[in-house]
């Protein structure tokens, strides 16, 4: 079996080009460049040369920013753009994207900038059902069983995507292994690391829930 780990080739926040190894010296325009391909995500930190080559990528994203000066603090979670890179993630059906579009999805409703609808079975596997807000379309998120391990390698693969760590309170914690022949979780069931019901987003504004949501502060 192949190890969906196997195919990360993702360098973490670069101090040298990506594409000709130029130095890239702090205060230097530096273009980044996430790739969704069938081998897993890549990101790309180009110099100014470099990035002059990168176009308007319908499989890719891409953005310029200054290279920091040595010692800055560690970026924090832009949440819009991970929303942006959340959709893309969905696009792809490859294991290693099934669980990077499972994390981001529990991240994103944790910080309410999507809404879990519930659980449910498709074609033999389970999904998680969530929209970006009242009146928007549900999406349908794959929802792989992710041991301690797992939640660990993903959380590692999404932080050097990013470049910056997620806080704590962002993150799920594993699930608990369900029995070979369990039934289907219906629709409004909720995982152990779908958010815990003493939870409390940090961002979180009451009365924000829409009819028919799950409600991550309901008591188990």
């Amino acid at each position: 079996m192949v190890n969906p780990n196997d195919a990360w080739k993702i360098p973490s926040r670069e101090e040298v080009c990506s594409g000709c190894s130029l130095a890239l010296e702090p205060g230097c325009e530096v273009t980044v460049r996430l790739a969704f391909g069938e081998d897993g995500p890549q990101r790309e930190d180009l110099c100014a040369s470099c990035g002059e080559a990168v176009g308007n990528e319908a499989a890719g994203i891409f953005w310029k920013r200054a290279q920091p000066e040595q010692g800055d603090t560690r970026p924090v979670v832009d949440y819009i753009f991970l929303q942006e890179m959340f959709g893309r993630l969905l696009e792809r059906e490859e294991e290693v994207y099934r669980r990077l579009s499972y994390l981001v999805g529990l991240v994103l409703i944790r910080k309410r900038h999507l809404r879990l609808k519930g659980f449910a079975a498709r074609d033999g596997r389970e999904v998680m059902i969530v929209s970006r807000g009242a009146g928007q379309p549900e999406l349908v998120v794959p929802a792989p069983f992710l041991s301690a391990e797992d939640m660990a390698d993903t959380r590692e693969m999404l932080t050097q995507l990013l470049a910056a760590d997620l806080p704590e309170g962002d993150l799920p914690e594993p699930r608990d292994p369900e029995p070979a022949n369990a039934d289907a979780a219906p629709a409004d069931a909720k995982p152990a690391n779908a958010e815990p019901a003493d939870a409390e987003p940090a961002d979180a504004a009451p009365g924000d829930a829409a009819p028919g949501d799950v409600d991550p502060e309901a008591p188990a």
